[in-house]
């Protein structure tokens, strides 16, 4: 961006130059307008500090529209302009109309004869508009053909990685389509994260060795003040907290995960008994529980299933699927994940749960959950402690539900933490923090690990908070307003 904000100028200039030494004047307004520019190029030179992102067909379409709309009204204009010395153009309508005859049907005859000099002006605007097209074509197609290969590689990469480092039990939702990765230049390690309002919305720790993990962050803070982004690790883990809070980072609770000790859990006693009844009233129905490796065996019947219970599972949900620091399904590229499903007598799917690993496979966390609308009760139950007892036998040591977001965040006290604390008391209508805390909760966790969110540096900014929130809900506020809507209507 440097490099564009360089070249800018240069043509800025060089445009005046030209201009004062053909008409012998400073002040017209074309150089007027140039040397405002340049006023507010070089006042906003911070803004050009940044590495370009790559290309996305989002972008590259609005591009093309602005290349298109640019092109047709400084050549509408101008003919608009040259009618009356030359042209038998009578209204801007007229105008725009040759325009689009000359620029995208290639006929200069459109505007009649015009003097050698003005024919110049014709062809090169031919010429620019079909250079325009190439490379709208090109921006366009780039994302669909280039990108998904480079991405493939890189995830590959961080699946490597995640395998040799990876603790945070939802690490893995770094393989998800929505991340950015930002590779260490200097140690072996990968920041996962998406930018939202200029703030780098990170998942989870940095994916390294611990030792190298002071001078990782150093060198992301370093690579965040360059391109003028502010910094959110979120769900990172309570041992990390020391290191971040020397590095300068605010730390604020953002909700507890339940966790299970395989070699210690068990359904005894008080503690189990709903779960217990529930499995018995799941398995009284004829109700079975299989898992379903995509990576040994395909079978499009299964899968078809899967994606028709996640269809009838999301029609229900009173906001838009949650993104970011959820997984999906991801049947198109499995890799370790591991996939229980539930049948009833017939063989008709109700249910299935996608669990992802952690700690190298000493642990797996059950990133989505899924049922029908009809399933019966127990369903969910069943497959969940048979999978557990399944990865019990295979010496899995851990286990984990996930965070139940805001959960106890007020135990840590702090500003930030009453603020959150409301929000989990008066909004749970629109995420349901307090159901899902329950529901992690009935299964009695072994422990509950405390989450965090760490920014930099020290303040929570609205701006902060409303990245997270863009980033897990991409339709974000607008989707709270009609989720609620839904539910008076």
């Amino acid at each position: 961006m440097r490099m564009a904000w360089l070249i800018s100028l240069f043509m800025l200039i060089s445009l005046i130059l030209i201009n004062c030494l053909k008409f012998h004047a400073l002040f017209r307004i074309t150089n007027l307008i140039g040397i405002l520019i340049i006023f507010v190029l070089i006042f906003n030179y911070k803004q050009f500090k940044r590495s370009t992102d790559p290309i996305s067909l989002k972008i590259s379409l609005k591009l093309s529209l602005i290349v298109i709309f640019l092109i047709l009204a400084n050549t509408c204009f101008t003919i608009y302009v040259l009618k009356y010395k030359y042209l038998s153009v009578i209204s801007l309508g007229k105008a725009f109309e040759n325009s689009i005859k000359m620029l995208f049907l290639i006929e200069p005859s459109a505007l009649g004869k015009l003097p050698k000099i003005q024919m110049v002006y014709v062809r090169s605007a031919i010429y620019i508009n079909w250079i325009g097209i190439l490379f709208i074509l090109y921006f366009v197609l780039k994302p669909l053909v280039y990108q998904p290969i480079a991405t493939a590689l890189d995830k590959e990469k961080v699946r490597k990685l995640l395998n040799k480092f990876g603790e945070n039990p939802m690490s893995y939702v770094s393989l998800e389509n929505d991340k950015k990765y930002y590779f260490s230049k200097v140690i072996e390690g990968v920041i996962v994260y998406t930018i939202v309002a200029k703030v780098a919305i990170c998942v989870g720790d940095p994916v390294c060795s611990d030792e190298d993990m002071a001078l990782f962050i150093v060198e992301f803070i370093t690579y965040c003040k360059n391109n003028d982004f502010e910094i959110c690790f979120c769900e990172t883990m309570g041992k990390h907290l020391p290191l971040y809070s020397q590095l300068g980072f605010g730390i604020t609770k953002y909700g507890e995960e339940a966790i299970f000790d395989l070699e210690q859990y068990n359904l005894k006693g008080k503690k189990g008994a709903k779960i217990r009844n529930a499995i018995n009233h799941a398995t009284s129905l004829g109700i079975t529980v299989e898992e379903y490796k995509p990576m040994e065996s395909r079978n499009k019947i299964i899968e078809q299933q899967i994606n028709d219970v996640s269809r009838e599972w999301l029609k229900n949900k009173k906001s838009g699927e949650l993104s970011f620091m959820m997984g999906t399904t991801s049947l198109e590229n499995p890799m370790d994940r591991r996939y229980f499903t539930a049948y009833d007598a017939d063989g008709k799917m109700l249910g299935f749960i996608v669990f992802t690993p952690f700690k190298s496979g000493k642990g797996y966390f059950a990133d989505v959950t899924r049922r029908r609308n009809d399933a019966p009760i127990g369903v969910m139950e069943k497959i969940m402690i048979e999978a557990f007892n399944k990865m019990k036998d295979e010496g899995v040591k851990w286990t984990s539900l996930g965070n139940a977001p805001l959960a106890n965040v007020s135990d840590e006290g702090g500003i930030t933490g009453k603020l959150l604390e409301i929000i989990y008391e008066k909004f749970n209508s629109f995420y349901g923090f307090k159901n899902l805390h329950h529901y992690k909760k009935k299964y009695g966790p072994t422990s509950w690990e405390p989450k965090y969110l760490v920014y930099y540096s020290k303040i929570f900014t609205p701006q902060i908070a409303y990245a997270i929130i863009k980033a897990q809900n991409p339709k974000g506020v607008s989707d709270f307003v009609l989720s609620q809507l839904k539910a008076i209507f």
